[in-house]
């Protein structure tokens, strides 16, 4: 025989386990979806620093937004070089394991003999997530602006001249008045310098 007092608290006991139970599943997920994704198997102590220095901001910011839509990054690995199926030299390759939504990202440190600057392996990582994200949550791109500089625009390559205390000043352009389509230059103040032009 057994006491009608026992299978209340057998049904508390079962129910306290099972909710402790899932809150440690939850805690587990969210432990291994925070592990670090990033592996940086090429470079020297000083590059990879300033590789985790750029690839930071671009994985706090795709990350999550993956996550929701369901696409699971698994790794995101730096290699020393990648090459396509014709020999030629790869920044990037998105690697699908077994059909599922769970990828693994790879990045080439050298385009050929080029050491690529953190930035630059910084953007492709970028463009490799935002396609993911696209493809995931079905993105449409409405509308797109071309990177193409104006007519106006100076080349970068121009040279920058040096004055007196050694920094690089800056081209001085002329300003623009769109409404008039008059070009219409800077005066210097008449008064001298401003304080709030830096020394």
């Amino acid at each position: 025989m057994h006491s009608p007092l026992i299978d209340p608290v057998l049904a508390i006991l079962v129910s306290i386990g099972a909710v402790i139970l899932a809150t440690m599943v939850r805690l587990l997920k969210h432990h291994r979806s925070r592990t670090p994704r990033l592996r940086l198997l090429t470079g020297t102590c000083p590059q990879r620093a300033a590789l985790r220095l750029a690839l930071a901001p671009v994985l706090r910011e795709f990350l999550p937004l993956l996550d929701g839509a369901g696409q699971e990054v698994r790794a995101i690995v730096l290699v020393p070089t990648l090459s396509g199926t014709d020999g030629e030299p790869l920044a990037a390759e998105v690697e699908q394991l077994g059909g599922s939504t769970t990828f693994i990202v790879r990045l080439a440190h050298r385009l050929g003999t080029t050491l690529r600057q953190p930035d630059d392996v910084a953007g492709a990582l970028a463009e490799e997530l935002l396609y993911l994200y696209r493809h995931a949550a079905a993105v449409t791109v409405v509308r797109q602006t071309s990177g193409n500089p104006g007519p106006g625009a100076t080349p970068l390559s121009q040279k920058k001249s040096v004055v007196r205390n050694g920094l690089a000043s800056l081209p001085q352009h002329a300003a623009h008045n769109e409404a008039e389509e008059t070009v219409t230059p800077f005066k210097p103040n008449p008064l001298g310098r401003n304080n709030n032009q830096g020394a």
